[in-house]
């Protein structure tokens, strides 16, 4: 089984309502192929974990890379696993990541996370936390 972390740069005119869109789209798709994930919009870029059979992740990642919704993805962890880390959603989203710690803390306890997918997300959030700050 391959999990796939990414990053890229949201479309400047997407909204709430297109990222709605996007996610019942891959819960859908993904529910489909037997991909699991999450998804993180800190307010400019988006950070996905995806999961699952090979051949079916490269597949979707084909998909996204073409996705006009946003630009500039870039890879930054791929690894061979033995078990999913967010085996219990087809893609995880919740708005709120975008400012509050306490859902990620409980996302952390809830799934298990790997220490190193944690981080990323930890930081990721706190980087768009800090442009809406300044």
């Amino acid at each position: 089984m391959l999990s796939v972390t990414y990053v890229s740069v949201a479309d400047p005119l997407i909204g709430e309502e297109d990222i709605a869109v996007l996610v019942r789209q891959a819960r859908k798709n993904n529910a489909r192929d037997g991909l699991t994930g999450a998804l993180i919009y800190n307010g400019h870029n988006f950070m996905q974990l995806l999961e699952g059979p090979a051949d079916k992740v490269e597949t979707c990642l084909a998909a996204i890379r073409a996705d006009p919704r946003h630009s500039g993805m870039t890879e930054v962890r791929r690894r061979e696993v033995d078990a999913r880390d967010f085996a219990a959603w087809s893609m995880l989203y919740t708005p709120e990541f975008r400012g509050h710690d306490a859902d990620l803390a409980r996302l952390a306890a809830g799934a298990g996370l790997d220490p190193q997918d944690e981080r990323m997300m930890t930081n990721f959030i706190a980087l768009g936390r800090r442009h809406v700050e300044s």
